[in-house]
């Protein structure tokens, strides 16, 4: 039996961050407690993301003149972006184990957002992001909770 584990983000497929830390041959087989904090990070980032249009990832590619004319047309405003009825928004959810944590949208069109696919006329905005903050408290949380055991 190895004396680490291993942390790994994987948003779209890409992972993201894969950090090993050390342990002195402990036996830790419940991590529920630091993924679930982990989960609550990630998905405050994706709120944020909602309220600032894209704020932490360089901001949303602005509605079209014609995407803002349908909209006001339908009895919607021409903002906030990605929130004509807040369905998408209300979407992310986090399932959160012993072993993983999951965060991820109901939304059947989350994924045209989010992806990395090239693309002609859907811009991307991606909601579901890791920044680099985030990704630092997120092991810290490891670290107090590996500090405690």
């Amino acid at each position: 039996m190895p004396d680490y584990f291993r942390i790994k983000f994987t948003i779209e497929g890409v992972p993201e961050l894969s950090r090993i830390l050390m342990m002195e041959h402990q036996k830790l087989s419940n991590f529920k407690k630091p993924l679930r904090a982990s989960a609550d990070l990630v998905r405050q980032d994706v709120e944020t993301q909602f309220k600032t249009e894209g704020g932490l990832t360089g901001g949303w590619k602005p509605l079209t003149e014609g995407t803002i004319r349908g909209r006001i047309r339908a009895g919607f405003g021409a903002h906030p972006i990605l929130q004509r009825t807040g369905k998408l928004r209300r979407s992310f959810y986090s399932l959160v184990d012993e072993k993983k944590a999951i965060i991820s949208s109901r939304s059947p069109y989350f994924v045209y957002h989010q992806s990395r696919q090239p693309r002609k006329f859907l811009p991307r905005r991606a909601m579901l992001v890791l920044i680099d903050k985030t990704r630092q408290n997120i092991v810290e949380e490891f670290h107090k909770f590996l500090r405690f055991q």
